[in-house]
Formats: C-alpha cells, sequence, structure tokens
C-alpha cells in the first residue's frame, strides 16, 4: 500500500534458520543426519547418472566386448537401484521426523496459550499472532514441516552446484557465465509472476470463504439460516453474492495465469539461449579441437544439470525467506511478554482450614485499547469467609471486577492483596489455585462427565469423591440413571453415544466440579443466567450450604438471588455506589432498593401477567 511502511521482520533468515536448526537438534537431532544423509544420496545418485552415458559411449569408443558393455550398464543400475532405495527410505523417515517436530512446535503455542498473561487472550496482536501461528502448524506443507525440506533442497543443489563446477572446470568459463545469467534471468520472472500472486493471495482468500461459506459449509444447509432465506427471500440475493465471488476469482485465476505464461516464454529463450550457445561450443570443441565424444556426452547433460543446480538455489531461497518470514510470526507469539510473575513469584498454595481475605486498595482499570476506565479507585475488602454478591446493570463493571480478584487482570493504578501482600508477588500460576469458579460462558469437554468435573485423566481422577460431589450438588440421582453412570461421555458433536444434560443439570455439573478443587475462594459469575429467577434463586441458596467457610463472590443481575450474602454491594459509574446488607439497602432506599422493587414481582411464584 502506498505511504504505508512496511514493518521489518524482527529476525532474518540466518537466525531463524539457526532457531530451527537448535530447536532440531535438542527434540531430534536425527532429523539433521537424515537432511545430511538426503543431500548427500540425491547429489550422488545424479552424478551416477550423469556419469553412466559417459562410460558407456567410452567403452563403445574403444571397442569393448557386448559383455563387458552389459556389466557397466548392469553396475551402474545396480548401484543407482541401492542408492535410490536407501533415499526412499531416508526419505520415509525424515516425513516421519519432521512430522514430530512439526507436532513440537504445535505443543510449544497450546503452552503458550494456555500459560499466557489471562489479558494477552484480549490483545488484538496476541490474537494475530496466535492465529498466524497456529496455520503454520496446521498442515505438512506450512512452513513449521516444510522448512527441513528447504533445508534439504539448499543442500542438495548446493552441493550438486559444486561438484558440477568441479565437472565443468575444462569448459570455457563464458559457457558458464552464459548458463548462470539466462537461468537467473529465467527465476527473476518466475518470481515475478509468484510475486504478484502471493501478495494477492488475501483477495482471493476473501472471494474463496465468500463461496466456501455458501457452499461447502452451506448456508443453505444451515437449519437457523434455512428460515430466514425463505422469509427474507434472500435466493436472489445469495446467488448474487455466490456469483461474484466466482467471478472474482475466475479473473484472478486469469491474470495468475497471464504471468506465468510470460515467465514460460521467459523460460524457454533462456533455456534456448543457453543450451544453444552451450552445445554449439561443445560442437565446435569436438570438431576443432578434439574434444573426446564421452567427454561431450558429459558436459552436454551437466550443462542442463548445472543450470537446474542454479534454479534450485535460487528458488529455495525465495522458500527459505517465505519460511523465515513465517517463523518471525512464530517467535514473536511464543515470545509474547507477560507482565505477571510465575516461576520468580513467591510460592503460594491452599491451606486447609485458613481464611483468605482480599482488598482493592484505589483500583482502576480499563481494558486495552478502551478509553476510559471500567472500573475507577474501587476500594473493598472482603474478609476470610465472607460471602460478598456483587450486582449492578449490564456492563457495569461486575465481570471485570471478578477477574481482579481472580489475578486474571493487574490493575492499572491501585493495587490487589492477599491477606494483606500484593497479589503481583506471588507465583500467578499457584494464585490461581486458591479460586475455583463458575462463570456464565463455561466449557464442557468432550470427555466423561468424571473427567469433566475433576478435571483430570481416569487414571488420576478420584471416584468416591467424584460421587461426593455429585451428591452434594444433587446431581448423583441422574447420574446413577445413566447407563454408564459417570463414565458417560458429553458433547455429541464428537461423541454419538454421548448423554444431553439440561441446563439446570449442566449448573449442577459445574457446581460439582467446583466443589472437587476444594479452593478456599468460591467464584459464582452468573453461571445461572440461563435459568429462570425462582430456580436461581434455589441453586444460590444450594451454593451458599456448601460454601460454608469458603471467602466466596457472587454475581447476579437478579438481586433477590443473593440475599443470603453477608455483604451485597451495588457497582454503578465504574465504582461501588453503595453497600450494606440486604435490609439495609432497601432501608436506605437508593438505587438498589429502587432496582430490586423493580425486579421482585419476577421472584414470586404464580404471578399472573
Amino acid at each position: 500500500m502506498n505511504g504505508v511502511k512496511k514493518e521489518k521482520p524482527k529476525y532474518n533468515i540466518l537466525q531463524n534458520s539457526g532457531y530451527v536448526i537448535k530447536n532440531a537438534w535438542i527434540r531430534d537431532k536425527s532429523v539433521l543426519f537424515v537432511i545430511l544423509a538426503q543431500i548427500f544420496l540425491t547429489v550422488i545418485i545424479s552424478v551416477v547418472a550423469l556419469f553412466l552415458p559417459k562410460t558407456v559411449v567410452a567403452q563403445i569408443i574403444s571397442g569393448v566386448n557386448i559383455s563387458a558393455l552389459v556389466i557397466t550398464v548392469l553396475a551402474f543400475t545396480a548401484a543407482t537401484v541401492i542408492l535410490q532405495s536407501a533415499k526412499n527410505y531416508i526419505d520415509s523417515a525424515f516425513d516421519f521426523r519432521r512430522w514430530i517436530l512439526r507436532t513440537k512446535v504445535s505443543y510449544d503455542i497450546l503452552i503458550k496459550d494456555i500459560t499466557t498473561d489471562y489479558a494477552n487472550l484480549e490483545d488484538k496482536k496476541y490474537s494475530r499472532l496466535k492465529q498466524k501461528s497456529a496455520e503454520e502448524t496446521r498442515y505438512g506443507v506450512r512452513s513449521t514441516g516444510q522448512i527441513y525440506a528447504t533445508f534439504t533442497n539448499i543442500g542438495i543443489n548446493l552441493l550438486g552446484f559444486i561438484v558440477y563446477i568441479i565437472l565443468l572446470v575444462s569448459v570455457n568459463p563464458l559457457v558458464l557465465l552464459i548458463t548462470a545469467v539466462t537461468t537467473i534471468f529465467g527465476v527473476i520472472v518466475r518470481r515475478w509472476a509468484n510475486k504478484w500472486e502471493y501478495e494477492h493471495q488475501l483477495d482471493i482468500r476473501k472471494a474463496r470463504l465468500g463461496w466456501e461459506f455458501q457452499i461447502n459449509n452451506g448456508i443453505a444447509r444451515d437449519y437457523v439460516m434455512a428460515k430466514d432465506i425463505r422469509l427474507f427471500a434472500m435466493t436472489d440475493w445469495i446467488k448474487d453474492i455466490y456469483n461474484a465471488c466466482v467471478k472474482f476469482g475466475y479473473d484472478f485465476n486469469r491474470r495468475v495465469q497471464t504471468r506465468q505464461l510470460i515467465a514460460d516464454a521467459v523460460d524457454c529463450a533462456a533455456a534456448f539461449m543457453r543450451e544453444g550457445i552451450a552445445y554449439a561450443y561443445l560442437i565446435w570443441q569436438v570438431l576443432y579441437f578434439g574434444l573426446a565424444v564421452d567427454n561431450f556426452v558429459l558436459m552436454f547433460a551437466a550443462i542442463g544439470g548445472f543450470s537446474g543446480w542454479i534454479a534450485g538455489i535460487l528458488s529455495n531461497y525465495t522458500e527459505l525467506y517465505t519460511h523465515s518470514l513465517n517463523y518471525c510470526f512464530i517467535r514473536e507469539y511464543l515470545e509474547y511478554p507477560s507482565k505477571f510473575k510465575y516461576d520468580e513469584g513467591e510460592p503460594i498454595a491452599p491451606e486447609i482450614g485458613k481464611g483468605y481475605s482480599l482488598e482493592l486498595r484505589n483500583v482502576s482499570f480499563h481494558y486495552r485499547g478502551a478509553e476510559e476506565n471500567t472500573l475507577e479507585n474501587i476500594n473493598l475488602t472482603i474478609q476470610a469467609g465472607e460471602k460478598l454478591a456483587v450486582v449492578g446493570l449490564n456492563g457495569a463493571g461486575k465481570t471485570t471486577l471478578v477477574k481482579l480478584l481472580c489475578g486474571f487482570y493487574d490493575p492499572d493504578e491501585g493495587e490487589i492483596l492477599l491477606n494483606g501482600k500484593d497479589i503481583r508477588e506471588y507465583n500467578r500460576t499457584q494464585y490461581y489455585n486458591l479460586f475455583t469458579a463458575v462463570f456464565q460462558d463455561f466449557n464442557i469437554l468432550p470427555l466423561s462427565i468424571a473427567e469433566n468435573i475433576s478435571q483430570l485423566s481416569d487414571d488420576e481422577l478420584d471416584n468416591d469423591k467424584i460421587k461426593r460431589c455429585l451428591e452434594m450438588a444433587d446431581l448423583e440421582e441422574k447420574i446413577n440413571f445413566l447407563p454408564n453412570g459417570t463414565a458417560s461421555m458429553l458433547e455429541r458433536y464428537i461423541n454419538d453415544d454421548a448423554v444431553q444434560l439440561s441446563g439446570g443439570e449442566m449448573q449442577k455439573l459445574m457446581l460439582a466440579r467446583a466443589l472437587y478443587k476444594e479452593s478456599p475462594i468460591l467464584i459464582l459469575d452468573e453461571p445461572t443466567a440461563a435459568l429462570d429467577p425462582i430456580a436461581e434463586s434455589k441453586l444460590y441458596n444450594r451454593y451458599n450450604e456448601l460454601a460454608a467457610g469458603k471467602t466466596s463472590v457472587y454475581i447476579s443481575h437478579r438481586l433477590a438471588s443473593t440475599r443470603f450474602c453477608d455483604r451485597i454491594i451495588f457497582i454503578e459509574n465504574k465504582t461501588i455506589a453503595e453497600s450494606g446488607t440486604h435490609d439495609e439497602l432497601l432501608k436506605i432506599g437508593g438505587k438498589y432498593a429502587n432496582l430490586f422493587e423493580i425486579q421482585s414481582k419476577y421472584y414470586k411464584e404464580g404471578v399472573e401477567f
């Protein structure tokens, strides 16, 4: 784009190549020896094929008998078969090893994603780097797998280039120069054609996504979309979108083919010039300077191979440059900075019977990219064992407050204290272990009920403890009724025989999971928003019974659900507007009381509307 300065890659080709080779050496050094074996075997096979016609011609000229000639051919053939068999074996080993190394990078990306600062997950740059990095591990043809093949090809072409230079040393340097120049010119034009296609891939990708969305992913087959298509007469509109995408793709491919045709023409002209001059020179050497016929055959073949090595080096360099750019994304992602302390932080572990208090002192916080604070100058102390309710209108900052308490974010101003000590001093991973939480949006894994509750594999979980947690969550009878009990699988999009729990049963499952962890601090962030007010109140009372002795924070936009709490804070205008017990806040007659009055009719069973 004109006027836009492109960001310089953080690492160059040598740095990224060294990074990849270093990691390969650490994780599977055998892959490097396999690459060397591939290089030498490929070049040796090429040299053997080069010398076969020279040797045969030399023997024919010298008048050897037919049996000797057959033996020579068989010997070369046997050598080629043996070398090629060895190369095929090495190639299969190479494919497996580079797959392993690609999965290692995928593992690095996974670990980064599940251990990085929570705030990073909401950072646009981090998300972009993550998406790009994940794409590069998705298939073997992407950079994390293909870069090793590029290393191999560069090595093959470099070694072949050196060997052929030695073979052609007797040829006039002018022939070598013409061969090199014409080859390089052809490669440059080819790169011009490929570069245009590469730079416009984003455009064609958008168009392709357009028709894949409509046909392959099938909005016409989407059960929900089908109603809108019919009610809003969208048929002609969808046809127009699809046809526009196809036309765009057609025009794009026509432009690509035009450029490739130009590159093909230049390649042909360069090859004609290169080989015509070189071969004319060799014939001249044979006719007037006594160049032996067998050497003529050798040189004739070597000139064509020599141009191939040059083209290969230039082409492989372009590939390596592309891989290097992609590895810049991967390395930037893996090295994305974290503000929190982890291993270097002070150790902390939950202690049975110990109380934990939380305090926010003059805390202000805003999300990255936001112009205004979400919370301002918050001062709040939650005593050990206290049950605190956080209420307010949607968007008031209730969830943000909870995320600050959990240590997902650090405040922009002020500090958060655990038993009087700034939580920034603690190992953040271990700090998380103090909390168990149920959020409005929760995830169920396509595993067994037992594994979803314990968050552990079958050989690590405690079945007796799971049964106790299910009993306390009032879900034991339902689970026992299932044919496979706690071994029943969830999520039918993966497991065809998975069970389907209702909304209320799913909430009880989350309660069982929270109980299984046995952390001293309990957070409930509107986990029952999908339930009706009466069901929510009953489930919250169940949480209250089972959270005895724990420091607990409850969030709900339904005020009656948290009447049992020791204290309620009402958040409005980025700060704590009111604080007190339910009765105290009603007595004040402020905003909490007004909102409760509006909502109260919905908490009465049997109300007629």
